[in-house]
């Protein structure tokens, strides 16, 4: 999953006069029934001098059971919703909490709770998302579901653990730990466990040869 590049003009929070005030962007509700929104937008790490970390040119191919475990690898913003937000600026850091709801694209991923890690104290860099309880990752008819989930910017990985499982429609694969693998698309479960389904050939050849065969009879 790639938290990629987001043009520069996206929303970030200005570091207050004092610590009862907060950027307009991100002011909590005024009620606890009105639920807290925010879009997240972050430019990419940099890269230290002599190597660093390397971003895809293209995005991998998002296939197989891992393919709900994308969220973040899309240029996309990230929308956040949730019943509470609150900031924390000492250590660049925001936590949203109840019923959090986040999308970028075609993307979903939802928990209790979801905290955003910065590497800077204007919050444009994200250095991670690390989701708790009930978190569920989906997209399209795959989606993956775990107790806990860190979306990591730095290492490019997606890793689910707390009886991490894994759906592509009927097929599931389940195990202690899944980790992805954004740059190069690679998935490795450990402690694995999978059910897979043989899928019909629908191809013209095969199609062809079921007729002969019935021809024959």
């Amino acid at each position: 999953m790639t938290l990629a590049p987001v043009p520069a003009e996206s929303v970030a929070p200005e570091a207050p006069a004092s610590a009862a005030s907060a950027p307009e962007s991100a002011t909590p509700p005024a009620s606890a029934a009105a639920p807290a929104e925010a879009v997240v937008a972050q430019k990419p790490p940099k890269a230290a001098a002599g190597g660093g970390t390397k971003l895809a040119s293209n995005p991998p191919q998002q296939g197989g059971a891992f393919g709900g475990m994308q969220f973040g690898n899309s240029k996309a913003p990230i929308d956040i919703k949730s019943e509470r937000m609150s900031l924390d600026y000492q250590n660049h850091s925001v936590l949203w909490v109840g019923n959090v709801h986040a999308t970028q694209a075609d993307a979903q991923l939802t928990s209790d709770q979801l905290r955003v890690n910065y590497l800077d104290k204007d919050f444009k860099q994200m250095k991670d998302m690390v989701a708790d309880g009930n978190v569920r990752l989906s997209q399209g008819t795959r989606w993956a579901t775990g107790k806990h989930g860190v979306m990591d910017q730095t290492k490019r990985t997606v890793v689910l653990t707390g009886s991490p499982v894994a759906h592509d429609g009927n097929d599931q694969i389940t195990g202690c730990k899944i980790t992805v693998f954004l740059n190069t698309n690679e998935s490795v479960v450990d402690c694995a466990h999978a059910v897979l389904f043989p899928h019909a050939d629908a191809s013209p050849s095969a199609g062809a040869a079921a007729g002969a065969s019935t021809a024959e009879q």
